[in-house]
Parts: C-alpha cells; structure tokens; sequence
C-alpha cells in the first residue's frame, strides 16, 4: 500500500468581527487578548471589543509581568489568557523559524486556539488565527506551513521600521511574516528563556 501524499490543508478560526483594534499604542497584549476570546468564542454574542475591558486586561498583564519597559510581557500575556478561561497558554522559545511555525500552526489545529506571536524582537503583539499548509498536522509530523494568518492590532498604523500593519486575517507567506516575526533580543526584559522566536502557545487542556 503506497505512504500518504501530503495534500494542501488550511484552518483558519477567524469569523468577521473578531478583530480588536488597540486603543493605545501601548495595549497590543490587551488587544490580542480580546482577539483571542473573540476567535475562540463562536456564539458570536460575546465579543471582546470595548476599551474599559481593554485597559483592565492591560492592567491584569502588566500586573503579571516583569518587565524593565513597565508595559506587559508574554508571561503577563499568557498568564490572563489562562486566567480569563482560555487556557492553559505558556509561553516557549523555539531557535529555528520553520520549527516555530510549525510548532504554532500543530497548537492550533490540536487546540482550536489561537496562538500569540511575540513581534519585533520582542515589542509588539500578534494574533495567529490559523493558517494553510502541505500536509495535515495531525497526519504528517513534518508538514510543511505555507501561509499564516495573521491579525495585528495596530493595523492600520503599521511601524515605520517593520513595515505595514497586514489588514486582519492577512495569510502572509513565511517570508513576509519573517520580516517582522524576528528572534526576541535578550535584553528586553529579563527571562530564562534563551533567545528564539517567541511564542504565546495553548496548550492542551488537562
């Protein structure tokens, strides 16, 4: 009997609606947190979207976070993305940028969740709702990612040094994304974690 041939697979949790813009320029966590609950959240009744929330969840992720910037870092982040009932999240750092995508494109076909991506070394926040690959995650351990759907919450300001904000539920190919999904500088708030491309990643709930 011939080996499966890896066909092209695509999951993708976003609905219309789930994007959350940030209301500062300084609440992308908060931001990514109502988008979360909004891609996770179905009923299409509940949706994360006002400021009052947004700022209180900032609070809860600075309050959770070390940080010598005084904002909120991925353990903050990931720690209210449990806390708030989406959950477990932990945070991971992985050396090599296909592992990454991978690894965060398996976490949300054997979650349902979406994944955190911990942008511009380390300074900005992304969503990953889903994404399109060669080869079903839960068929082929070595699936290949082909395009990842994104949602950034400055969109549609964009950095002048990273480049554009893509519109939300963007399918960008890997190459696109690594001109902004870049390994986190060390430096930028004190972890045990060693240097690689960071990730806010659901883990399976126990």
């Amino acid at each position: 009997m011939p080996a499966p041939v890896a066909q092209a697979f695509a999951l993708d949790l976003y609905q219309e609606g789930d994007f959350v813009p940030q209301y500062t320029f300084d609440w992308c966590v908060a931001a990514s947190i109502q988008m979360a609950h909004n891609l996770v959240d179905d009923t299409g009744g509940g949706t994360w979207a006002d400021r009052a929330q947004q700022a209180q969840l900032w609070e809860m992720a600075r309050a959770r976070s070390s940080d010598s910037f005084n904002g909120a870092n991925p353990f903050g982040w990931a720690q209210v993305l449990t806390e708030v009932g989406m959950g477990p999240y932990s945070v991971v750092s992985i050396p090599d940028f296909q592992d990454a995508i991978r690894t965060a494109a398996k976490a949300i076909a054997e979650t349902g969740r979406p994944v955190g991506l911990v942008m511009w070394s380390g300074r900005h926040a992304w969503v990953m709702s889903g994404f399109e690959s060669l080869g079903d995650p839960h068929q082929f351990p070595e699936f290949a990612v082909t395009g990842i759907h994104v949602m950034d919450p400055l969109y549609p300001y964009g950095s002048g040094q990273w480049g554009p904000s893509p519109a939300p539920d963007t399918l960008l190919t890997p190459e696109q994304l690594a001109t902004q999904f870049v390994v986190r500088e060390p430096r930028r708030w004190s972890s045990s974690l060693p240097a690689g491309y960071l990730l806010v990643l659901p883990q399976a709930k126990p």
